[in-house]
């Protein structure tokens, strides 16, 4: 997939003032930096974030949580009875390299297969995750334990009845069976897609006096987010208007932009959860080039109880968003279908599970 640099972040800027009708106000940007590690929470009580001119705190800017690239959502087991401020520096340095030296070895099969050797990568200089530096051991921080709660029987047997209508079909007989990232459609919810991974880590925060905008470089979305109690406000969409991304308000709790995410369609998987499930995330400026971006997830039918993982964003303007040109030129999903069509008239069962049987119409 090809990603060519934006042209200008001004650019960007200008679509969505063009978008939201407002021209969004502009301010100096620090200097990107890496993690601060423990020293962020002492930093954010004596912090004083900047305002707009029409007194919102000042959120806007391009970041990244690259550095961050590598960290487990849930608390490793060899932390087990600890906080993650209760791990020492030494501690985090040592399991820092550690995933450091795992993410240079990998490198080369991040397509293919390392217990098999296979070796299908992509062009190493798409790689955010080789060098990152941490600045925390995991992320989940409610529950206490560091732990996802785990899945009520229900969303066990809704996982048990989805893998049986699958059966008898590969991952191939139709686009259907290709997920929404080979589609082009979207790679993962909002809650999932800020949060690092190998490559594709910026992000961009815009905003007016109705509405924040927020801009993710994988797939080259952007949230328009009206805000409670402006010219712009709304209630939720009815819940039968549902969608990938879902429907998102917002509101400003002191300091604090809290996005309320809710009527999803439950076409990306989200560690099981359907479309009941309801986010809120939170994003407060810590310190000069840092908002720390707070995540409480929630789905009845999922989970017994909320859960909570909080990830820094560091502002950088050496990492702007890049254009994740998913379509122009892309005959990946033609060619793995094609592929498959082909085997199919050979006989050539897939490795990864049985094709349609010779003559049998594709879904439509």
């Amino acid at each position: 997939m090809l990603k060519q640099l934006l042209t200008t972040v001004g650019t960007a800027m200008a679509i969505a003032a063009l978008a939201v009708g407002v021209q969004a106000q502009q301010k100096p940007k620090p200097a990107g930096a890496s993690g601060a590690g423990a020293a962020a929470t002492k930093t954010a009580k004596t912090y004083i974030a900047p305002h707009t001119p029409w007194g919102d705190p000042d959120l806007q800017g391009n970041f990244t949580d690259k550095d961050e690239a590598n960290t487990p959502l849930e608390r490793p087991d060899e932390f087990a009875g600890k906080k993650v401020e209760d791990v020492t520096p030494q501690e985090l340095a040592a399991i820092v390299a550690q995933r450091q030296q795992n993410a240079l070895e990998s490198a080369p099969f991040i397509t293919g297969s390392r217990a098999d050797g296979i070796a299908i990568g992509v062009p190493i200089h798409w790689l955010d995750h080789l060098d990152s530096a941490n600045s925390r051991p995991w992320f989940v921080v409610d529950p206490p334990d560091g732990k996802i709660p785990p899945q009520l029987p229900e969303a066990d047997k809704r996982a048990a009845e989805t893998a049986r209508a699958r059966q008898g079909r590969s991952v191939a007989d139709s686009y259907t069976d290709r997920s929404g990232w080979d589609r082009c459609i979207a790679r993962a919810v909002p809650a999932a897609e800020m949060q690092p991974k190998i490559y594709g880590n910026s992000f961009q925060i815009l905003q007016t006096k109705d509405y924040v905008a927020i801009r993710y470089e994988m797939i080259h979305e952007t949230r328009i987010i009206p805000i409670e109690g402006r010219g712009a406000a709304r209630p939720h969409n009815n819940s039968r208007l549902a969608s990938y991304w879902g429907d998102a308000t917002a509101r400003f709790d002191g300091n604090t932009l809290v996005v309320d995410g809710k009527n999803f369609n439950g076409k990306l998987n989200f560690r099981g959860a359907n479309e009941n499930l309801h986010t809120v995330e939170r994003f407060r400026r810590t310190a000069a080039n840092k908002v720390e971006w707070t995540t409480t997830v929630e789905d009845a039918t999922t989970w017994a109880r909320p859960w909570t993982f909080s990830i820094p964003l560091t502002e950088d303007d050496g990492q702007p968003i890049f254009e994740y040109a998913c379509h122009e030129g892309n005959y990946g999903l033609r060619n793995i279908l094609q592929g498959a069509r082909e085997d199919q008239k050979k006989g050539i069962v897939p490795s990864n599970g049985p094709a349609l049987p010779p003559g049998k119409e594709q879904e439509e």
